[in-house]
């Protein structure tokens, strides 16, 4: 009879095992999702404050009657329009490196990021603004360095 007793209590031990291995998997997955959805977060709210900065921008635009577009087709801009020029551009950057790290971390979609990064894009035709983005882009990872540099092709062409 003890080899029977012992025979079931290994058993019962070995479902034990098993069953507590099964919880110990369920955990770590459930602690993996909510590591995942906490660090999406952090990035939605870091998106979310560039957005709010550009709404701080637009405040500017309004109240100093200062657009990029008037500061970049300046001959002889003061250095105030430089410095704000400098600052619009830095921040229009910046807000570009945070739409392509939320798109390629899966944070929001393609279509989202080409309408966050519009402000950018859309300007890269200006000389001045191209020639900011040569002077800061080795601030920038290359794979936005990469995407911002195509997008540049398209205004002055392969080469120029």
């Amino acid at each position: 009879m003890s080899t029977i007793t012992s025979t079931v209590i290994e058993i019962v031990s070995a479902i034990a095992v098993v069953v507590s291995l099964i919880f110990v998997g369920l955990e770590i997955r459930n602690s993996s999702e909510q590591v995942e959805q906490n660090t999406q977060a952090l990035q939605i709210a870091a998106y979310q404050d560039l957005i709010g900065r550009i709404v701080e921008i637009n405040t500017l635009h309004i109240e100093e009657s200062t657009s990029i577009e008037s500061l970049v087709e300046l001959d002889s801009p003061s250095d105030k329009q430089a410095q704000m020029l400098t600052n619009f551009l830095w921040i229009l950057v910046r807000h570009g490196d945070m739409a392509y790290f939320q798109f390629e971390n899966g944070a929001i979609s393609e279509e989202r990021m080409k309408s966050a990064m519009a402000p950018l894009v859309l300007r890269l035709q200006y000389p001045r603004v191209r020639a900011h983005w040569q002077e800061t882009k080795k601030a920038f990872v290359p794979e936005y360095q990469t995407f911002i540099d195509s997008k540049i092709e398209n205004f002055t062409g392969p080469g120029a």
